[in-house]
C-alpha cells in the first residue's frame, strides 16, 4: 500500500462541561482567511497499537487505525522539528487487529521483533469549523471534540471535552506566520473559557499521561556537576550515531534515494569510532560490536555497490549518447537495467536482514553501550583496571586518538607512491587471455598496488571520522585545526573512492562486453566506456597523490 505524508501542526485545549466553540468570524484575516464554515458533526473511531513495553510511546510515536472522517486509514505520527509528521495508508481489506506490514515497517526499528497489540480505543464525536482562504484552501480547522477513551490494557475509561486548532495545507508559509495565526486562534479560545491542555495528544490522555515519552521528572542537577570522562564523551557521540541509524532505518527499508549510502556510512563511522577509542572500553565488548557492525556493513555494501554501478553506467551512457549521438539499447539493458534488477534483489536480502533478531540485538547492545534507549544505564563496557592507563581528560584522549590515527593514515598514504607506477597504465587494463605465467609478476605487483590503495583509503576514512567525531556533535572537544585535518583526509578518501569506482566499473564493462560479443551484439560502446573509466581512474590517482601531500603538510 502506498502512503501519503503531511505535517501536522496543532494545539490542544481542555474545555469544561459542554461549553460551545466560540464564533471565529474575523479570525485569521491577516493569514488570508476569507471564509468560516461549520460542518456537520461526525464520529471517529480509532484503535492505537504498541508493544507490551510501549516502545512506540517511548519514542513519542503513535500508530493507529481510524475509521470515519476524510482521512480514515492507518496512521503513523512521528516527532518532527515543527509539529509532527503524519504518514497515512488506506484501511485496506485485511484483519483490522493486525497492523499491515507496510505500516509496521515504518516503525520496525522501534518495535523490532516484539508484537503490536491494541493499546487504547478512542471514540471522538467531532464538530469542525473551517477557516478557508478566498480560493477555498483550508487555512486551519478548529475541532470541538467529545472524547471517550479506554486504556485497552488497564481497562480504565476516560471521558473529556477538548478543542483542537490545526493548520491546513493553505496555512501560512513561514514558522513565524504560523505561530502568529495559532496565537490569534488561541486568544479567542482562551477568552471563551478554554485552557491549554496539559496533554499533548488524545492517546497520552487516554493512558493518563501528559506525553507519549516518559512522564518521570528529570533528576535535579547536583550543586557540583562532575566533569564527564573521556568514555562519557565517546558514549554521547556513539549515542548520536545510533540514533542516526534508527532514524534512517525506515528509509533504508523503502530504498529511498541515498538512504543505504547514509546508513552504511553511519555503520562505518560507528566501527571506526569504536576502534579509535577502544582503549577506553572493554576489549571484548568493542570487538564484538565491531564484528557485528562489519557483517551488517557487508550486506549494505552489496546493495550500495550495485546502486553505484547502475548510476555510474546510466550517467556514462547518457554522456556517450550526447557526445556521439549513439543510443545502444543492448548496452543499457546489460549495464543499467540488469544491474538495477540485481540491486532490487540485494535490497530484498538487506530488508530480510533488517527484520531479524541479530540486527535488533545489535541495536539494543549499541544502545546499552551508549546508555540510551530501553537499556539505558551502566553498560559495563568501561575498560577494566588491568593495567591500562586511564585518559586524563576527553580533550587529551581525543588529541591522542587523532594523532595516532593521523600517523597511521600517513603510513598508508605513503604507499600510494608505490602504487602509482604500477597502475600508471590503468587498473584492470589487461587482457583476460594474457598468459598467466608470462604476466605473473605484473599481476602480483598490480594486486599489491590495489591492496595498498585500499589500505590507504580505509586509513584516510578513519582519520576523517576521528577528526569529525572530535570536532562536531556531542563528542566535540577539539577545534578548527583538527576539523581541517578531517577535510583533508576526506579529500584523500574521496579521490581513492573515485579511483575504486572507476576501476571496478572498467572491469565490469570489460566482462559485460565479452558477454555481449558472445551474444552477437556490438562492442563499440563498451570500448568507449572502458577507456573513459581508465582515464577517470588515472585522474583520481593524480588527485589522491595531491591530497596525500596536502595531508602530510597538515600532520
Amino acid at each position: 500500500m502506498a502512503h501519503t505524508s503531511q505535517t501536522e501542526i496543532e494545539r490542544k485545549y481542555a474545555v469544561e462541561g459542554d461549553r460551545a466553540l466560540p464564533s471565529l468570524e474575523g479570525v485569521g484575516q491577516t493569514a488570508g482567511v476569507a471564509q468560516v464554515t461549520t460542518l456537520e458533526p461526525f464520529t471517529l473511531e480509532a484503535v492505537y497499537f504498541d508493544t507490551a513495553e510501549l516502545a512506540l510511546a517511548r519514542a513519542r510515536i503513535a500508530l493507529r487505525r481510524r475509521e470515519g472522517g476524510h482521512d480514515a486509514g492507518w496512521h503513523v505520527k512521528l516527532p518532527a522539528a515543527e509539529g509532527r509528521t503524519e504518514l497515512q495508508w488506506p484501511l485496506g481489506s485485511g484483519d483490522p487487529s493486525e497492523v499491515p506490514e507496510e505500516v509496521a515497517d515504518t516503525v520496525r526499528v522501534h518495535v523490532r521483533d516484539h508484537g503490536l497489540t491494541p493499546l487504547a480505543r478512542i471514540v471522538t464525536t467531532r464538530h469542525v469549523t473551517e477557516l478557508r482562504d478566498a480560493e477555498g484552501g483550508l487555512v486551519a480547522e478548529i475541532a470541538d471534540d467529545t472524547v471517550q477513551a479506554t486504556d485497552a490494557r488497564q481497562g480504565t475509561a476516560r471521558v473529556w471535552h477538548e478543542w483542537e486548532a490545526e493548520l491546513g495545507p493553505a496555512g501560512p508559509a513561514t514558522a513565524a506566520e504560523r505561530t502568529t495565526l495559532l496565537d490569534e486562534i488561541e486568544r479567542h479560545l482562551l477568552a471563551a473559557g478554554a485552557t491549554v491542555s496539559p496533554s499533548v495528544s488524545k492517546l497520552a490522555q487516554a493512558l493518563g499521561r501528559t506525553g507519549l515519552g516518559s512522564d518521570e521528572p528529570a533528576p535535579s542537577s547536583p550543586s557540583v556537576t562532575a566533569k564527564p570522562t573521556a568514555a562519557d564523551v565517546v558514549r554521547a557521540g556513539v549515542a548520536e550515531l545510533v540514533q542516526r541509524l534508527v532514524e534512517l532505518d525506515p528509509a533504508v527499508r523503502r530504498d529511498d534515494e541515498d538512504a543505504v549510502h547514509r546508513f552504511r556510512t553511519t555503520v562505518r563511522r560507528l566501527r571506526n569510532v569504536l576502534a579509535i577509542h577502544r582503549g577506553l572500553f572493554d576489549d571484548a565488548v568493542v570487538a564484538g560490536l565491531r564484528d557485528r557492525l562489519s557483517r551488517l556493513g557487508a550486506v549494505l555494501g552489496e546493495v550500495r555497490d550495485l546502486e553505484v554501478r547502475a548510476d555510474w553506467a546510466a550517467h556514462e551512457l547518457d554522456a556517450f549518447a550526447r557526445e556521439r549521438g549513439i543510443d545502444d539499447p543492448d548496452a543499457v539493458r546489460r549495464l543499467v537495467e540488469d544491474t538495477r534488477a540485481e540491486h532490487a534483489e540485494a535490497h530484498q536480502r538487506l530488508v530480510r536482514v533488517l527484520g531479524q533478531g541479530p540486527y535488533f540485538r545489535l541495536l539494543e547492545d549499541l544502545e546499552e553501550f551508549a546508555g540510551v534507549g530501553a537499556g539505558a544505564g551502566a553498560s559495563g563496557a568501561d575498560a577494566p583496571e588491568d593495567g591500562k592507563t586511564a585518559p586524563t581528560s576527553p580533550k587529551k584522549d581525543a588529541k591522542k586518538a587523532v594523532k595516532r590515527t593521523g600517523r597511521r593514515a600517513l603510513t598508508r598514504a605513503a604507499r600510494i607512491r608505490e602504487a602509482l607506477p604500477v597502475l600508471s597504465d590503468g587498473t584492470g587494463d589487461r587482457d583476460a587471455d594474457t598468459d598467466a605465467d608470462a604476466d605473473g609478476p605484473e599481476l602480483v605487483a598490480e594486486a599489491e598496488a590495489i591492496g595498498a590503495l585500499h589500505d590507504s583509503r580505509k586509513a584516510a576514512r578513519r582519520l576523517r571520522h576521528a577528526a569529525e567525531f572530535s570536532t562536531d556533535g556531542p563528542a566535540a572537544v577539539l577545534g578548527s585545526s583538527v576539523a581541517t585535518v578531517g577535510e583533508s583526509a576526506e579529500d584523500l578518501q574521496d579521490a581513492l573512492g573515485r579511483h575504486r569506482d572507476a576501476s571496478l566499473f572498467a572491469e565490469f564493462v570489460l566482462l559485460t562486453s565479452r558477454r555481449a560479443e558472445a551474444a552477437g551484439e556490438g562492442s563499440f560502446t563498451y570500448g568507449v566506456l572502458y577507456q573513459r573509466s581508465l582515464d577517470q581512474a588515472r585522474q583520481a590517482l593524480d588527485a589522491a597523490d595531491a591530497a596525500r601531500k596536502a595531508l602530510r603538510r597538515l600532520l
